[in-house]
């Protein structure tokens, strides 16, 4: 799943201009941990990797974008022109036969509780095409839920209008904050757990390719 979640209280002024700032730890079933940082202001998202040593900024309207390799420096650059061409020939080879491709359904209250990390949440299950299955910990009611979920909505929406539509449910809809999901995927499994989330104002800097990276260069091919 796209992500993590969190939050602090701000006036209503600023909860006009809902910049946000998620964390989340996340961990797989080979037991990797590592940190995920998502922001977002207005149509601009950034990734922070930083274990995996990449970044990645996406306009969300556009889907153009960079990956930044962090260790060297360099970024690999996907135009919107290419973001859309490859929508376009997913869905013509699919044939809208794609069950990838399908809204997904909306996920279902267990009735189950259970305290996580403070929070007391009910248990929703959401399953999705070829055999993917989540795991859901939603804490309602949460702080300044109304201005993150609105945020949240923005990244629903560029799931919604992209390929695989069908991989992840769309956690916007869902009552309150998510503390804690499990992805479970064949034997495979994502723990993403709530580190902290903030409503703040962003800098436009955040967003924008840094000026001492460079273009990564392809491979030299051998004669």
């Amino acid at each position: 799943m796209w992500a993590g979640v969190f939050l602090a209280v701000f006036c209503p002024a600023l909860a006009a201009r809902a910049d946000l700032v998620l964390e989340q730890q996340q961990s797989a079933s080979s037991n990797a941990t590592h940190l995920v940082i998502l922001e977002l202001r207005g149509h601009q998202m950034r990734m922070d990797d930083p274990d995996s040593h990449f970044s990645v900024l996406m306009d969300l309207d556009t889907r153009a974008s960079y990956t930044l390799l962090t260790t060297n420096k360099t970024y690999l650059q996907k135009f919107a022109s290419e973001a859309r061409w490859e929508i376009e020939e997913e869905k013509k080879l699919a044939g809208g036969t794609n069950a990838m491709d399908l809204p997904p359904a909306p996920p279902v209250a267990t009735g189950k509780f259970e305290p996580v990390n403070g929070y007391d949440t009910e248990i929703y299950t959401w399953s999705g095409a070829k055999g993917r299955n989540q795991l859901l910990w939603v804490a309602k009611p949460f702080p300044n839920y109304d201005a993150i979920r609105t945020e949240l909505a923005k990244l629903d929406k560029f799931n919604d209008l992209g390929l695989h539509r069908n991989a992840q449910p769309q956690v916007s809809q869902l009552p309150g904050m998510v503390i804690k999901s499990v992805s479970i995927f064949h034997r495979h499994s994502v723990t993403n757990t709530l580190v902290s989330v903030k409503v703040e104002p962003l800098d436009a800097s955040l967003f924008a390719l840094p000026s001492d990276y460079r273009p990564q260069k392809p491979p030299e091919k051998k004669p």
